[in-house]
């Protein structure tokens, strides 16, 4: 076991327009009953009144202010400036139970020592923690044999969870520490997905292909739904993750082993986009997703779909009308 001596915890919290869940988020960080040893603010360009809300925790954040630049090249900063040798990734306007970095210490103290940390979540939606936690949704089968247990029914997963995270997605940003070490190794965050939908899932593949890994069992943290973030936008993630799906193949080497199941889900989350997409009247959308699934066995109704968006208006509309007033 590693000398417990080394864990120094930097919270990095990068925010744009946040101002109205800052203070809550940052009361969250430093009313942890083992703090981090520090926390530092990125401002990414904020607009609102974040200076004042700063202000009010001068004397126990470190703020750092850069160009609007999205929130990769924010974590970037945060990192760079941390002297922690771990990072604990914080978005602000989560939320976070008393406990939660208590409980990762005691990983970041486990045998064998993990390369990163996450934790299971609840939704927050007005303010009101949902009764489902994200664990709960976890297909039958997928942790498989769950390592070393560890206490309170934490656990250290000891073989990498890259393909796993494919076919479904638990490890949530503001759950995640990741060791300086990792962080390093795996390049930080990539500027080039700033401003696509689901952005942290390319850094968080990354670090998933490595092992081992502690888990949280318990929903310690709150992520929160509401109108301004990206996370409410479905089909904006579904296209990020397209995107980052097809930028994995060829630069992610975890991913050579794994093209079948990165093809597959490229063609699930191009379907789902799809239909979205036809929802909103968005043919020239539809058309542009078509290219991803042709040739694969998807059913009749995306076909009709595809179909329908390449009709002209006078054509298209009466049917989709039709077919609408026919819903039941």
């Amino acid at each position: 076991m590693s000398n417990s001596g080394r864990r120094r915890i930097s919270a990095i919290m990068p925010t744009f327009n946040r101002a109205d869940f800052l203070e809550e988020a940052l009361d969250c960080i430093l009313s942890q009953t083992e703090p981090p040893n520090e926390v530092i603010v990125v401002d990414d360009g904020s607009t609102d009144h974040t200076d004042a809300i700063l202000d009010k925790f001068s004397a126990h954040v470190r703020c750092a202010r850069i160009n609007n630049s999205g929130a990769p090249v924010a974590r970037n900063t945060g990192a760079y400036l941390a002297t922690g040798d771990w990072l604990w990734f914080c978005d602000s306007d989560d939320l976070w139970r008393p406990d939660y970095l208590a409980r990762v210490r005691g990983l970041l103290n486990a045998d064998p020592e993990p390369r990163f940390v996450f934790g299971n979540f609840r939704l927050v939606r007005g303010g009101i923690w949902g009764t489902r936690a994200k664990f709960d949704d976890v297909p039958a089968g997928y942790w498989g044999e769950r390592g070393v247990p560890k206490a309170h029914g934490d656990w250290i997963a000891t073989s990498p969870l890259y393909e796993k995270l494919l076919e479904f997605q638990p490890v949530f940003h503001s759950t995640l520490v990741v060791s300086r070490t990792l962080f390093d190794t795996a390049g930080g965050y990539n500027p080039r997905f700033a401003r696509t939908g689901s952005e942290d899932f390319e850094f968080i593949l990354r670090c998933a292909s490595h092992a081992p890994a502690g888990v949280v069992a318990d929903a310690l943290v709150g992520i929160r739904r509401h109108e301004s973030n990206f996370s409410a936008d479905q089909l904006r993630n579904l296209l990020g993750e397209i995107e980052i799906l097809q930028y994995a193949k060829i630069h992610h080497s975890a991913a050579a082993s794994v093209l079948p199941a990165i093809d597959r889900q490229i063609t699930q989350r191009s379907l789902q986009s799809l239909a979205l997409a036809f929802s909103t009247e968005n043919y020239p959308l539809v058309n542009s997703l078509a290219s991803s699934v042709k040739g694969s066995s998807i059913g009749v109704k995306p076909h009709i779909k595809m179909l329908l968006a390449t009709m002209p208006p006078i054509l298209r509309d009466p049917i989709v009308n039709l077919a609408r007033q026919r819903r039941p």
